[in-house]
């Protein structure tokens, strides 16, 4: 591990904190224990800090740690009134053996090793399109001061109000004090939820669905390193830190959902656990709400098979009241799902239904390298559930499927557009459900078929055993290819931060620290934002006129886009209508080529009769002062 990332350890371990500390009291004071104690302390801490920032600017507090203490000193209060009431309760156990906690411990020092390798250095930025929007969103809350999602106005100059989920940004601005920049912040903080919250999730999913097989929870976290889409692809593709951080949160829904509808619990336990279900349900909607309309989709078999025990149970009036209820939640997600839908047909299906049956049958969906694996661990697990009859869980799974055949294949493009327009059509977003329920199913499958092998050794049939346990080392070691894949992609495309790097260069960082101490607080620069220009803001917090590549910034400002290189008086006039100072070229390279909207303007501004070269590194990286208009 390089120096850079040893300077960060104690802001990984603040973050951790952060992940866990804010909800473990009101945790402990709900009786969850084992795993599920874990789990619901990361649904209180993330639902505290998401509630944090929609009360922060509503009390005139700024966005630091001070509103989700209080946030989370009010939820904490709440569970110890129900433990009041309730002080002899029983606790809520699930996934409470030393297995699990290696599991756990096993795949947590996993992802760290994993994720520092591919991400090379901690001062290294993604350098993939939705990477500058993020990056920004970050420095903008810091800059305002406000983290809530009904401010985040930073591409839409102007506006007062719209609604953008900034879970993701409100954590990494807490942490930036303690890393001292937005990149390393980010970085800390991608570490951070994929190691603590992924591992937990699985393993409390696992245990809450398979109480039977508790073994199955050690496994889960395990056999989540054969899942290559998730988490390590939305790393890759987008970059996706929203629907990252609101997918982690999905498996902790459902078995929250699932734990407050147990059979025989005291009315406070009920209402402490379907409350943590409630802030899984908030914290997910302020993470990304695809994923907790994904998670409410998974969570329909759940519905209805207890709606249907509801009625078996009940007399006539009960029925009734079960057939409206569940008629009215139809409608109800019907219209949401519609009015939801986000369809750009920006992405459209590329696969055979052969071929997606195929990644369904692997889990190892969207094109990426196959493991061999924890496809058939998965068969096995269903198979098992078969036997048991639970078949709401083989539902929730099947829900999962037919949304990615949906993406993946459906050449029907309006009634594909209508089911997987929530996650904007594209495929590699709604393949991380399969593996909600998929790998949950692949550690009962291994669970399963260690129980095997052991019996088979016992009675006396040892080279059967080891022979099944070689081939089954043999499979894992197929999954090897999809990590090394995707951490090779890592360090070559996503976050390679050189002369090369497809987004911002090395060089062009270098000259946004000497832009830092020739720019004044109220310089405003314009740059082709699809260089890596707008990331001068995240690097220095001086304002841009392009923070990210969409958004309505003006007519001056469009009209800039495409003819500041002119140098024509018209050009002046909104220069000076908008309070431009500097601009910044960084070349030719775009991180999106052939995007639909044109900065040709910004560019080949060497010689302009209105603009005075102030400072360069390299070849190709200039920052210009305008000096020809006034």
């Amino acid at each position: 591990m390089s120096a850079d990332w040893l300077g960060q350890i104690p802001a990984f371990l603040i973050a951790c904190v952060l992940l866990v500390g804010p909800g473990l009291p009101a945790a402990l004071l709900l009786r969850l224990r084992g795993v599920v104690l874990l789990a619901g302390a990361i649904v209180v801490s993330l639902a505290s800090i998401g509630a944090g920032s929609l009360l922060a600017p509503l009390v005139g507090l700024r966005w630091s740690f001070v509103p989700v203490v209080i946030v989370a000193a009010v939820i904490t209060a709440i569970a110890a009134g129900l433990w009041f009431v309730r002080r002899s309760a029983e606790g809520i156990r699930g996934g409470d053996g030393p297995g699990v906690w290696i599991g756990i411990g096993t795949a947590a020092l996993g992802w760290i090793a994993i994720l520092v390798v591919g991400i090379s250095s901690v001062e290294h930025p993604t350098q993939l399109y939705d990477g500058l929007f993020h990056l920004n969103a970050v420095e903008f809350i810091l800059s305002n001061g406000d983290a809530s999602p009904f401010h985040m106005t930073m591409v839409l100059p102007g506006a007062t109000s719209t609604f953008y989920p900034t879970l993701w940004h409100a954590l990494v601005a807490l942490i930036v004090p303690f890393t001292s920049a937005v990149v390393p912040a980010t970085n800390i903080m991608t570490i951070a939820v994929i190691a603590v919250i992924w591992p937990v999730a699985l393993a409390t999913v696992t245990s809450v669905l398979f109480p039977r097989h508790r073994a199955a929870a050690a496994w889960a976290p395990l056999v989540g390193f054969g899942f290559s889409v998730f988490p390590l692809g939305f790393l890759n593709w987008g970059v996706l830190y929203p629907n990252l951080i609101g997918t982690l949160q999905i498996p902790l829904i459902l078995a929250f959902v699932i734990l407050a509808c147990r059979h025989g619990l005291p009315w406070a336990q009920r209402v402490g656990l379907a409350l943590t279900a409630i802030a899984a349900m908030g914290a997910t909607a302020l993470g990304h709400p695809s994923a907790l309309l994904g998670a409410v989709a998974l969570l329909v078999p759940f519905a209805a098979w207890r709606a249907w025990q509801m009625a078996r149970a009940g007399g006539m009036r009960t029925r009734v009241i079960v057939v409206i209820v569940g008629a009215g939640c139809a409608v109800a997600l019907l219209t949401v799902w519609r009015f939801a839908n986000v369809t750009t047909h920006e992405w459209l299906p590329n696969s055979t239904l052969a071929a997606a049956l195929g990644e369904v049958a692997f889990l190892s969906p969207v094109g990426r390298a196959t493991g061999l694996l924890v496809g058939p661990l998965a068969f096995i697990g269903i198979w098992t559930v078969v036997k048991s009859r639970r078949w709401w869980i083989l539902a929730s799974h099947a829900i999962a499927i037919f949304l990615f055949l949906a993406a993946t294949w459906l050449p029907v493009l309006s009634l594909r557009s209508a089911i997987v327009g929530v996650w904007y059509d594209d495929a590699t977003r709604v393949a991380a459900l399969l593996g909600v329920m998929g790998l949950p199913l692949a550690a009962l499958g291994a669970t399963v078929s260690w129980d095997w092998i052991r019996t088979q050794k016992q009675q006396g049939r040892t080279v059967r055993a080891v022979a099944v346990l070689v081939v089954g080392i043999l499979l894992a070691a197929t999954h090897l290819s999809a990590v090394v894949s995707d951490v090779r992609y890592m360090r070559n495309v996503s976050f390679r931060f050189d002369a090369q790097s497809q987004g911002l260069s090395s060089e062009e960082a270098e000259l946004f620290s000497l832009a830092a101490t020739k720019l004044g607080p109220d310089s405003l620069v314009i740059g082709d934002p699809l260089t890596g220009a707008a990331l001068l803001y995240a690097y220095t917090g001086r304002d841009v006129v392009f923070p990210h590549v969409t958004g309505k910034y003006g007519a001056d400002a469009e009209f800039l886009a495409r003819s500041l290189n002119t140098g024509t008086a018209e050009v002046c006039q909104s220069i000076d209508a908008l309070g431009v100072t500097h601009v910044l070229d960084f070349g030719e390279r775009e991180l999106f080529e052939n995007h639909f909207t044109t900065y040709r303007g910004l560019h080949e501004l060497a010689g302009s009769p209105i603009l005075t070269e102030v400072a360069s590194v390299g070849e190709s990286a200039s920052l210009y002062e305008v000096t020809g208009c006034r």
